[in-house]
This record gives structure tokens, sequence and C-alpha cells, in this order.
């Protein structure tokens, strides 16, 4: 039998196959993805946005309403405050100012902000209509959201801002 050398087909051995990625074909998929992220990432982050932004409305619209509900239910005055500087709004009973704490509070999350200089204060009593309450939302990115309270029905409503009333 003649010995053959390795690699030679007549020998009956096959050649080492050479299988893998080169260097040079990681560098080039490496760098495809690289610039899709950078194009996909401004659309994405201002999607995120948009998000944060609807999130933080509906939970100001809970939030107000919440109150309303419990103004009603327990009859007891409460006072809303609205902070833009600190961007929160917070909830005040007689209870609670006597004991010098808050009934309850929202702080908006970040890259979320509240329009508005100074503090705005609204009081709800029992049985009596509520005031027209309209908290200005708005993002890190120039949106807007404007959650406003009828008086005459006391249900939230959201638009976004600079749409028609």
């Amino acid at each position: 039998m003649a010995r053959g050398r390795v690699g030679d087909p007549a020998a009956g051995c096959q050649p080492a196959s050479q299988s893998g990625v080169t260097l040079l074909e990681m560098m080039v998929v490496v760098t495809i993805i690289g610039i899709i992220a950078s194009i996909s990432f401004p659309a994405m982050s201002a999607g995120l946005s948009g998000v944060r932004l609807s999130s933080a409305a509906g939970s100001v619209a809970s939030f107000l309403e919440s109150t309303m509900n419990q103004v009603d239910r327990r009859e007891r005055a409460a006072e809303i405050v609205i902070v833009p500087k600190e961007r929160m709004l917070v909830v005040y009973t007689a209870e609670s100012k006597a004991a010098d704490h808050s009934a309850g509070k929202l702080v908006m999350p970040d890259g979320i902000g509240i329009e508005g200089d100074e503090p705005r204060r609204f009081f709800l009593f029992p049985g009596g209509a509520f005031p027209h309450i309209t908290v200005s939302l708005k993002s890190d990115r120039g949106a807007r959201r404007d959650v406003e309270i009828d008086p005459v029905t006391a249900v939230p409503k959201i638009t976004r801002g600079g749409e028609a009333k």
C-alpha cells in the first residue's frame, strides 16, 4: 500500500477545511452595526421621550382624579399645589398640614418638567364644583402634553400641547 501525503485525495484523506471569519470581515460587520446603531439612536431616544411624556401625563390625570374622588368620598377639603421648579404635584389636607407633611405627592420622571415659574394652588371642597385645573407638561425634547380637568364633569382630558381645545 502506497503512503500518500496528508490531504491527498488519492490516499483517502480529505483536505483540512478552512472555515472561520477573518479579522477584516469581522471589522466590516462591526462597522455596519455601528452605523445602523448611530442612525437609529436619535429616533429611539425620541420615542422613549414621547413614551415618558405620555406616561407622566397619564399619571398626572390619575393623581388629580384620585384626589378629587378622595375629597368627595371622605368629605374633607384638600389643596393641590403644582410646583414647577421641583417638578411635582402635592396634595395637602387639614390633617396632613397639622402633621406637617403632604397627603400625597407626584414627582415627574427625569426629562419631564412642568411649565410655569411659580407654584399654583387649587382648593377642592366636598360637594362643591371643582376648579378648572390645567397642568402643562414638557419633555426635554420640546414636546408638550396638557392635562386638563373639566370643572363640570371632573373628567381629565389629555391633549398635545398647542392643539385646539
